[in-house]
């Protein structure tokens, strides 16, 4: 706490926790070069009924010069309830009131904030993000195909992410503190912020099986759409691995040696 805000996890030398007496939390010094991640400590098994006592030591570094002040720190004991994948995608299908008109209009809206700052226009609502007009249907989180098409709701970009592998990554995330952000645009993003885009999803719909095929959906000022092929540049001009560029032709070797 040594600014007004905070900056993230931060952790003293060393830590000792009990709870009712009973140890319950052990944070050592850090290995050399190693940066310490957090932790979660279930204190479920040592509660008891009515009050508890949790007690924490900090413990400072051997090597602390005198004069410095000591940190502060600040400590939450935060309730929460295990929820699996199923139920978090589940509760944001049932959460979520986008629809197909709404989804379009909010395309429309960025497509024309992205139109008024490239004409030096202005720039009120910055489009995070670096995807502008384009809609890639490959999930920037999985890089499959986007089955459910999901966004932020303060989200301000056209490109969409597949919920079910939002959700799944996130989980199993380890870093806590890089948990629950978008993949596109790195904001915050907690589930219950999280919703589906009946708009994309239909325009995804439409290249369904080819989508390995298409670089991005591009989008117009009026929200017409074209696609950007995949195929790659030696495919279109009819290269192959045999001819090697030369039409089939096998080359022709050339001795230039000293020797006859």
């Amino acid at each position: 706490l040594a600014s007004p805000e905070l900056g993230g996890p931060a952790w003293p030398h060393r830590v000792q926790g009990k709870l009712n007496g009973r140890q319950c939390v052990v944070i050592d010094p850090p290995k050399h070069l190693h940066v310490r991640r957090e932790q979660c400590y279930n204190l479920t098994p040592l509660l008891a009924q009515g009050a508890n006592t949790l007690e924490l030591r900090f413990t400072s570094k051997p090597d602390k010069p005198r004069d410095e002040p000591e940190e502060s720190y600040c400590v939450g004991v935060v309730l929460t309830r295990p929820r699996s994948v199923a139920s978090i995608i589940a509760r944001i299908r049932t959460r979520s009131r986008e629809t197909v008109s709404s989804g379009r209009a909010r395309v429309e809206r960025l497509l024309r904030h992205v139109a008024d700052h490239e004409a030096g226009q202005g720039d009120e609502c910055k489009v995070t993000g670096t995807f502008g007009r384009t809609l890639k249907p490959l999930c920037p989180v999985s890089h499959c195909p986007i089955e459910e098409a999901a966004i932020g709701r303060q989200c301000n970009h056209v490109q969409v992410f597949d919920l079910q592998a939002y959700v799944a990554v996130n989980q199993r995330m380890r870093s806590l503190d890089k948990r629950w952000t978008c993949p596109v645009c790195s904001l915050a993003l907690r589930p219950d912020d999280v919703i589906l885009d009946p708009f994309a999803q239909g325009i995804l719909d439409t290249l369904r099986g080819d989508e390995e095929l298409v670089e991005a959906i591009v989008f117009n000022e009026d929200c017409t759409w074209s696609t950007v092929s995949a195929v790659k540049e030696d495919e279109r001009n009819g290269h192959d691995d045999d001819g090697g560029g030369n039409g089939g032709q096998a080359a022709e070797l050339i001795d230039l040696s000293d020797s006859e």
